[in-house]
């Protein structure tokens, strides 16, 4: 197809849009924006609805392309052999983008892959976003695609190569001429500055930095000045949530010593709600920041398992353990993590299904329970209730407490049904372990990583309560010994 501009060549922009633009679209080698190189990269800059600067270059990435990107892009290995390094054009590419919104079709793609590259040669990059997906959503919600080739074929925009950076970019400025022609500047206010509108910050964190946050479910981490975890949290919706705490910080003691004391914030997408909490429970025992109470590491656990005496009925000890085996799940009846919270499970549970202190562990005595004395135990401790109904009424009381059955034959492969990101992502867990966790870019290789088998309770609370409650937001997979082998689990 010729590259036809005709109509195109200047339009009125007013309002949000009426700041220097500029249009980027990058091509990369496969890999995600932490390894992953940038090998073409093309940047168009509008300042008053006309074209001003514009830039579009091979980048050599200084590794070998894989062949799926030579067939996506056309683009080969000896096309990049003459190409500049990044380090030689940053300063040119920096200087095009100094002062614009950042516009491009998923911007956090092109701008994740940027940033780090600009990261390499220690230069600052913190544009103002602007993400074309997102304003088309916005103003078409009567349209389910909103890729680009949707836009291209919807409103009949032109090009020559197809995934190609300067292409792709230059489909976008026809994309914002035509918004602007199609709709009242008003409206067209009202979807740019959602993107764009100014958060209250703490003094030490940047309008710009919050901008860039994604309004996607993951992980964040509010750093000091030594980039020391002082908190880390999760959501559905991270740039949200983080505005949440920054606009309660006057309401909440520690919500004020977090934003006194914050200088950075990290983040880390998931593919859904139950990825973030998974991912947030790791990090918390991993990191063990300052703010975090609930879910940190504890050294002990406190196993509780029921024993017979010569007469057959079970009294009911604790036992200390440093973790615990997947084999070991059916012989326990509960697990705590501290002494305090297990006396108070008991105590309630001794209550509830009128259960004998002294076999439940909480009476220390060579007679009958002193409750029996009362009249107020039905008499186990004395030989009095038959064995067997005893034990029944035990183990009733004790069903919602012990760990349940792994549901299936082996591992299984879990996906959050609603994952609206570029990443497509999932964990794979069996016997209630994390053991790996799958992740994949459009146009990238998938990746995993891997994890010893190891059980852990909030990981298991986290995903029986999900199975429990959310089980119609999953997809899961069971897989097979050779789909682990190909998975590398």
């Amino acid at each position: 197809m010729q590259l036809s501009l005709e109509g195109f060549e200047e339009v009125k922009l007013s309002g949000a849009l009426d700041a220097p633009l500029v249009f980027v679209d990058i091509e990369t080698n496969g890999l995600n924006h932490i390894s992953g190189r940038v090998i073409e990269v093309a940047a168009i800059r509008v300042e008053n609805g006309r074209i001003t600067r514009e830039f579009n270059q091979l980048i050599d990435p200084e590794t070998e392309l894989p062949q799926f990107i030579t067939s996506l892009t056309g683009i080969r290995n000896e096309d990049l052999r003459g190409a500049l390094p990044f380090r030689q054009i940053a300063d040119e590419l920096h200087d095009i983008l100094k002062g614009a919104i950042f516009v491009a079709h998923n911007v956090r793609f092109d701008y994740s892959f940027l940033k780090q590259e600009f990261k390499r040669v220690n230069q600052n990059f913190l544009p103002k976003q602007l993400c074309t997906v997102k304003l088309s959503r916005v103003l078409y919600p009567e349209q389910k695609s909103h890729k680009l080739e949707s836009l291209i074929q919807r409103h009949g925009f032109s090009y020559e190569k197809r995934h190609r950076a300067y292409d792709d970019a230059l489909v976008l400025w026809q994309f914002i001429q035509h918004v602007a022609r199609s709709f009242q500047p008003e409206v067209i206010e009202i979807a740019v500055k959602k993107q764009l509108k100014q958060p209250a910050m703490p003094k030490n964190i940047k309008p710009e930095l919050v901008k860039g946050l994604p309004a996607a479910p993951g992980v964040y981490i509010f750093e000091d000045d030594q980039n020391k975890p002082l908190y880390i949290g999760k959501s559905i919706n991270i740039k949200k949530r983080v505005l949440q705490h920054f606009g309660h910080d006057h309401d909440d003691n520690k919500e004020f010593k977090i934003a006194q004391t914050v200088k950075h914030i990290s983040t880390m997408q998931t593919g859904g709600e139950l990825e973030a909490l998974l991912l947030e429970s790791r990090l918390v025992k991993e990191m063990m920041p300052l703010y975090n109470r609930q879910l940190r590491r504890t050294d002990k656990l406190l196993l509780v398992r029921a024993t017979p005496d010569d007469a057959g009925y079970l009294h009911v000890k604790l036992e200390e353990a440093n973790g615990l085996s997947t084999e070991d799940l059916g012989s326990i009846l509960a697990v705590y993590e501290r002494r305090s919270r297990a006396r108070s499970s008991l105590q309630d549970l001794q209550k509830t299904y009128d259960l004998c202190p002294k076999l439940l562990g909480l009476e220390k005595s060579s007679a009958a329970c002193f409750l029996y004395q009362l009249h107020k135990c039905r008499g186990a401790c004395a030989g009095h209730e038959p064995a067997d109904l005893y034990n029944q009424r035990l183990l009733t009381a004790f069903e919602h407490q012990r760990i349940r059955e792994w549901p299936y034959q082996g591992a299984v492969l879990v996906q959050e049904k609603f994952n609206e990101t570029m990443i497509s992502s999932g964990i794979i867990v069996d016997q209630w372990c994390v053991i790996g966790e799958v992740s994949q870019q459009e146009y990238c290789e998938p990746e995993v990583q891997t994890h010893t088998k190891t059980f852990d309770l909030d990981t298991y609370k986290i995903l029986q309560n999900f199975l429990a409650t959310k089980f119609h937001k999953l997809i899961i997979q069971p897989l097979s010994q050779q789909d682990m082998q190909q998975l590398g689990v």
